[in-house]
C-alpha cells in the first residue's frame, strides 16, 4: 500500500554497548514495509512470538538474541517460508527493539486506514463494472510489471483495466484478506489458492458487494516469473441473473419449440435423473436453473427442493441451499460430503439438484437419490448427449445402473454460440466479395443445408433420406458479422444461444449404447422412425439460415458444418438431379 511510513530505531543491536557521549552511536536499523507478525497482520502467530521476533515483508527478521533457539521463534519462520514470504538472515536485537517495531507497526497500521478504504472502493467498483457489463467472470493477471483486467462477456475476453503490478498485488492481496477461504488455508502465493466472497458478511475484514452479486468464487494460481493470475466468477441474484425469472422456460436460451416441449415432458416424469453437459462455462447450470425455476413455479412451489453445490450459487426460487464447503483436504470434504449425503434423504426431498457429477462419489450419491424415487438433476462433462452414459461408466458406475432408462431419464448437451448484432451484420454473399477465403466456407454451408433440409422432408413423407430429391438451399437469410462492431454491440457480436441436443432415453437406445453400438444409437436417435432427434449441428443450422449465428461462429464452436465424404455425397445427388 502506498503512504506508509518509513522510520527507524535508535537502539543498538543486542550485545552491543550504548557508547559514551563523546563516541559515534551505533547504526540504526531501518524499518520500513509491513511487519507481517503484528496484531491483525498477515501472518498470525501466538502473542508469545510477537515478544520475541518481528518479521517485514522486505524479509528483515528482527530476533531476541536471548530466545533465538526458542520454538516460539523458529516455528514463525517456518510458517512464514511456507506461505511464500522472505525470510532474510536473522538480526539479533535486544527486547525493547522488537517492541519498537511493533510500535511502528501500530503507526503504519493508522496510516493506511485511508489505503485499505481505497482498495476497498476500487475492488468494489471493479465489481460494479463487470455487473453492468453482464460480465460472467473477471480475470485479474499481474505479471511483467503491469496488471490485466479482464471481463468474460458472452464468451470473449474483453480489457476493462490497466493497472500497475504493485496495484494489482494490492488487490490481489484485499480480496484474499477480505474472502473465506478454504478451511484451513492460509495465504501462499507459490501454491494455487480458492476462496470466496460473500455478500453480507460483517467485520473489520469484510467487503461490501455490489448490489445484485450474492457472492465471488475466486482462484488465484502463480504464473511464471513471478506472476499471478487470480479468475473470479460472478454468482448474480435472481434479477441479475440469465434463468432466475420463473416464467423463462428453455426457448428463452435458444432451445427450439421441439426441444422445450421435450425438457417439459422430462421435467414431469416422476423419479430419475435429468443431466445437462457440456464444456466448462457453456450455461449448463444456467439451465438447470431454468428447467427448475419452471417445475416449481408449475407446481406453486409445493414441492421441496435441495441445492447441494460446490460453491453454493443458488438461483432457484424456492429451493433450499445445502453448500459443500470446499477444502485442499480431501479427507475433510469427503467426511463433509458423507454427511450430506446422510442427511439429505432425511430433510424429504421432492427434487435435489446436484452442481456437478465430478467422481464416483458424486455420482453414487446421484444414483443414489435416483433409485428412492426422487428428482435428480445435475451437470457433468461429456461432448454430446449420447456420450453421458459412458462419462459414467468412465467414473465408475456399474452398467446395470447407467443403461436402466428409469433411472437415466433426461440427457442434454450444449453450447453456447455467439449471436451476431443485428444492427451491423452483413449479408454473407456481400461478405464473400470482400472475403474470397469465405468461399470454402460457403460450399461447407450449402452441403449441410441441403442435406439437413432433405432429412427433414423425408421426416415429414415418413420416407428415407435417399428418397428425397436434393435442392439448392435458400442461403439469403444468412448473415456474418462486421467485425468492426457498432454502439449495440462488442465487434459485431451481442449475446449469446444455445445449441442444444435433447434427449428422452428408452429402453432400445440404452441397450444399444451399453453394447457400444453408437452409431446405431446415434442413427435411432435422430431416425424419424426412432425418436426423432435434433443433432446439435443441425440447431446450428437453423439459426445460420435464420441470420442469428454467423457461419464461422458455428464451425468454431462445433468443427467444419460438412465433412468430405459430405460433400461428395452432396455432389452425387445433385449431379443426379
Amino acid at each position: 500500500m502506498s503512504g506508509k511510513p518509513e522510520t527507524s530505531t535508535d537502539a543498538p543491536a543486542a550485545g552491543k554497548e550504548q557508547q559514551s557521549g563523546h563516541e559515534p552511536r551505533p547504526p540504526r536499523i531501518p524499518f520500513a514495509g509491513k511487519v507481517l507478525t503484528s496484531e491483525g497482520g498477515d501472518l498470525r502467530v501466538p502473542a508469545e512470538s510477537r515478544k520475541l521476533c518481528a518479521l517485514f515483508d522486505t524479509g528483515m527478521w528482527l530476533v531476541s538474541e536471548s530466545y533465538k533457539n526458542s520454538p516460539f521463534v523458529t516455528s514463525v519462520a517456518a510458517q512464514a517460508r511456507r506461505q511464500g514470504f522472505k525470510v532474510d538472515e536473522p538480526m539479533y536485537v535486544t527486547p525493547d527493539v522488537i517492541a519498537q517495531a511493533y510500535s511502528y507497526a501500530s503507526k503504519v497500521d493508522q496510516a493506511t486506514v485511508v489505503d485499505e478504504n481505497q482498495v476497498r472502493r476500487r475492488i468494489k467498483e471493479v465489481f460494479l463494472k463487470a455487473r453492468e457489463a453482464g460480465a460472467n467472470d473477471v480475470h485479474i493477471e499481474v505479471a511483467d510489471g503491469r496488471t490485466k483486467i479482464e471481463f468474460r462477456i458472452d464468451g470473449s475476453m474483453i480489457v476493462a483495466d490497466t493497472l500497475t503490478q504493485k496495484e494489482g498485488e494490492t488487490l490481489m492481496a484485499a480480496i484474499w484478506s477480505h474472502s473465506a477461504a478454504q478451511s484451513g488455508a492460509t495465504p501462499n502465493w507459490l501454491e494455487p489458492m480458492a476462496a470466496m466472497l460473500r455478500a453480507g458478511q460483517t467485520g473489520k475484514d469484510s467487503l461490501e458487494l455490489p448490489e445484485g452479486l450474492l457472492g465471488v468464487r475466486c482462484q488465484w494460481i502463480p504464473i511464471v516469473d513471478g506472476g499471478r493470475y487470480l479468475v473470479m466468477r460472478m454468482h448474480y441474484d435472481n434479477l441479475h441473473i440469465k434463468g432466475g425469472h420463473p416464467d423463462m422456460d428453455v426457448d428463452a436460451l435458444g432451445f427450439t419449440p421441439e426441444q422445450t416441449s421435450l425438457v417439459r415432458h422430462l421435467r414431469r416424469l416422476p423419479g430419475g435423473m435429468r443431466i445437462v453437459a457440456g464444456p466448462v462455462n457453456q450455461g449448463k447450470t444456467t439451465t438447470l436453473r431454468v428447467i427448475l425455476n419452471r417445475r416449481m413455479a408449475e407446481t406453486n412451489y409445493r414441492l421441496n427442493c435441495l441445492l447441494i453445490e460446490d460453491p453454493p450459487e443458488g438461483g432457484i426460487i424456492g429451493a433450499r441451499q445445502i453448500g459443500v464447503a470446499a477444502s485442499h483436504d480431501e479427507e475433510m470434504r469427503e467426511r463433509v460430503f458423507m454427511e450430506v449425503q446422510r442427511s439429505a434423504l432425511r430433510l424429504d426431498p421432492d427434487i435435489i439438484m446436484l452442481g456437478e457429477v465430478r467422481d464416483l462419489q458424486t455420482a453414487g450419491f446421484a444414483y443414489k437419490l435416483a433409485l428412492t424415487g426422487r428428482q435428480v438433476y445435475t451437470t457433468i462433462h461429456a461432448y454430446s448427449a449420447l456420450a453421458i452414459p459412458q462419462r459414467l461408466r468412465d467414473i465408475g458406475i456399474q452398467p446395470y445402473l447407467v443403461y436402466d432408462h428409469n433411472l437415466l431419464r433426461g440427457l442434454v448437451t450444449q453450447r453456447l454460440v455467439r449471436t451476431i448484432c443485428q444492427h451491423c451484420k452483413v449479408p454473407f454473399a456481400e461478405a464473400m466479395r470482400q472475403r474470397p477465403q469465405l468461399a470454402a466456407l460457403m460450399i461447407r454451408l450449402r452441403t449441410a443445408v441441403a442435406l439437413m433440409d432433405a432429412e427433414m422432408m423425408a421426416r415429414r413423407d415418413n420416407v428415407t433420406a435417399d428418397d428425397i430429391k436434393l435442392q439448392e438451399p435458400d442461403l439469403s437469410g444468412v448473415y456474418v458479422t462486421s467485425g468492426k462492431g457498432c454502439e449495440h454491440c462488442i465487434g459485431g457480436h451481442s449475446g449469446r444461444t444455445v445449441l442444444a441436443e435433447v434427449v428422452e432415453t428408452d429402453s432400445r437406445l440404452m441397450a444399444l449404447l451399453r453394447d457400444d453400438k453408437v452409431d446405431q444409437a446415434r442413427a435411432y436417435w435422430l431416425s424419424h422412425n426412432g425418436l426423432g432427434g435434433l443433432s446439435m449441428l443441425w440447431h446450428a443450422m437453423g439459426k445460420v439460415v435464420k441470420g442469428q449465428v454467423s457461419p464461422e461462429d458455428a464451425e468454431f464452436e462445433l468443427g467444419p458444418l460438412a465433412r468430405e465424404r459430405d460433400l461428395r455425397e452432396f455432389e452425387e445427388r445433385m449431379g443426379r438431379s
